[in-house]
């Protein structure tokens, strides 16, 4: 009865919003990555639901680049009326303020609209290398140092290995960082064994470790993930406490009206509890997991000391 009545706060709240007729006044939610990207389809399937929870026309408009900055950027300059926002992940607040001397627009001018999903990395090696394990593959870095590739500087993967290194006390040197242009190309690179690791988003990868090409040693996250149940957390190998997730925020101009905050999160607790759509976050290994505002805020200000202090410690920085 509770969660019956919750579903009809929410369908209430959406409903109470006006509806959106043209087309010239359609919302739209400016993606950080490019179409085939699981953030891309978290925008679409929202986008998708928008007209069938009362919230109007919305379009998903694709806007990569510099880490999330240039969507930021246009949605940052947009007007606070609520038809305008960006699905990001937490990395474009969390890190990139600490590695760019300048983000192109004044992160105070965005505000939290919704989580829409979490997710981990997998640290992946090539069986070439002949590593079975995370122990292992710490052994390996110490004897010699391991190039890894990421889906570019400051990127999750690259954040996660800095943290692994940080956390491990790994000597300076021991992973060297081979940055590339996206999740894609990295998977490629270590697929043809160029480079010997990497921390990868596993959405669409989970296959390449399934059928031998790759091996995955850990999952960056605290539990195993259901594309790859048989991956143990890195935590469980030997480092408690590790625990390196990230969201998918959803964020507007500042001044979005509450009425309009509140609905979205309302819709993006409606799409994450429908079964088909649990399926297709499953495949792309993305938790569920919603909230409100203030859970936006709480998630920044909860992760970004916490990656202030692996940059400081890694040197990480973006001109």
């Amino acid at each position: 009865m509770a969660a019956a009545r919750r579903a009809l706060l929410g369908a209430a709240t959406l409903l109470a919003l006006p509806a959106i007729t043209h087309a010239q006044d359609a919302m739209r939610i400016v993606a950080t990555f490019p179409p085939g990207a699981a953030l891309d389809g978290i925008a679409r399937l929202l986008a998708e639901a928008a007209p069938r929870h009362g919230l109007g026309a919305c379009i998903v408009e694709n806007r990569p680049g510099a880490n999330g900055n240039i969507a930021a950027a246009t949605v940052a300059r947009a007007q606070p009326d609520g038809r305008t926002l960006l699905l990001a992940i937490d990395s474009s607040f969390t890190v990139n303020p600490h590695i760019y001397r300048n983000l192109g627009y004044d992160p105070s001018a965005l505000e939290g609209v919704a989580l829409a999903g979490t997710y981990p990395v997998v640290l992946l090696v090539h069986p070439s290398t002949g590593i079975a394990s995370l122990p292992e593959f710490l052994a390996a870095a110490r004897r010699r140092p391991l190039l890894y590739a990421s889906a570019g500087n400051g990127s999750p993967g690259h954040l996660a290995m800095a943290h692994l290194g940080h956390a491990t006390g790994l000597p300076a040197g021991a992973l060297e960082h081979v940055p590339f242009r996206g999740n894609a190309e990295a998977l490629t690179e270590l697929l043809a064994g160029r480079v010997r690791a990497g921390f990868i988003a596993i959405s669409g990868g989970a296959g390449f470790v399934t059928d031998g090409q790759l091996r995955a040693l850990a999952v960056s996250g605290p539990a195993a993930i259901p594309a790859l149940p048989q991956v143990p957390p890195v935590a469980a190998q030997g480092q408690p406490g590790f625990d390196v997730r990230f969201a998918y925020l959803l964020m507007g101009p500042r001044g979005v009206p509450e009425a309009t905050k509140r609905g979205w999160s309302a819709l993006v607790r409606a799409v994450f509890a429908d079964p088909t759509a649990q399926q297709r976050l499953a495949g792309w290994a993305v938790t569920p997991e919603t909230g409100d505002s203030a859970a936006v805020a709480a998630w920044i200000a909860r992760n970004s000391p916490r990656w202030r202090e692996v940059v400081q410690a890694s040197g990480m920085r973006v001109e």
